[in-house]
């Protein structure tokens, strides 16, 4: 008789797309987990509650996106060994947090820029996991604490190279990269989120193989991306460069299977 296979459920926004896509396609890939996803819009996901062991809306009109997305109005979650949080750290917005304000050790600085607000490492440092006490994987992580499982969580993709026909769209993101301080935010974001929310979680960062200059996604994966729907396949709009697609996903699921205990 084969041993019963371990749970595993992925929680999350629009990004948890990706994972969704790779796994109905090729479900065999990963045969020692049975897996299960529960996506809501935006960060809705950290506004359900854990009470008796489920995840449960806090409001009518939560029930229903949680019953239109997810064919479910409440989620058991107790019987699951281990759980993946995708998206909702706002990695992209968070280039905004250095548009005007910098330290030293920033390349831009370095190089001399000028019509920035010079302020301490440890003001960026405060600012950065504040944002990640009070994003929807950290408030969510907060709620999984008491199952004692694995929680692993994943940021957002880096844009799509392609991001750049949509300037105005992602403005803050698209300058940070050109005036050089992308790889050296990128750590820095890294390195604050490992300190907040690594206690009680593993963060798992971008797939090398899947960025451009440390700094976007290989636009052949993020094409093709879908919508959180699970009632039709609706690609997400052509000027849309922030979602991953199937291929995307299958590198996320491979990431998490490896960092998983055994």
């Amino acid at each position: 008789m084969s041993a019963a296979r371990l749970r595993l459920l992925f929680i999350g926004n629009s990004h948890i797309g990706a994972p969704r896509l790779a796994y109905a396609a090729d479900p065999l890939r990963w045969p020692d987990w049975e897996i299960d996803f529960l996506g809501m819009l935006g960060g809705n996901f950290a506004r359900l509650d854990l009470v008796g062991g489920a995840l449960v809306p806090t409001n009518e009109k939560l029930a229903a996106e949680m019953q239109y997305y997810n064919m479910v109005r409440r989620l058991e979650v107790g019987g699951y060994d281990a759980f993946a949080i995708v998206g909702g750290l706002g990695w992209t917005g968070m280039a905004a947090l250095c548009a005007a304000h910098r330290s030293l050790g920033f390349p831009s600085v370095m190089a001399g820029a000028t019509g920035v607000q010079l302020v301490g490492r440890q003001f960026l440092d405060a600012a950065l996991r504040e944002r990640f006490r009070k994003s929807a994987a950290g408030r969510l992580r907060q709620r999984l604490d008491s199952l004692g499982k694995p929680v692993l969580i994943l940021p957002e993709p880096m844009p799509s190279a392609e991001c750049t026909a949509a300037r105005a769209r992602y403005a803050a993101y698209v300058d940070m990269v050109e005036r050089g301080d992308a790889q050296f935010w990128r750590d820095w974001f890294r390195r604050c989120a490992e300190a907040e929310l690594g206690r009680a979680a593993q963060v798992l960062f971008w797939p090398e193989a899947a960025a451009i200059a440390g700094a976007y996604t290989r636009p052949e994966l993020m094409r093709g991306a879908m919508r959180l729907t699970p009632h039709r396949d609706q690609p997400q709009p052509e000027t849309d460069f922030a979602h991953g697609n199937a291929g995307y996903g299958a590198m996320m699921m491979d990431q998490i299977m490896a960092a998983l205990p055994r």
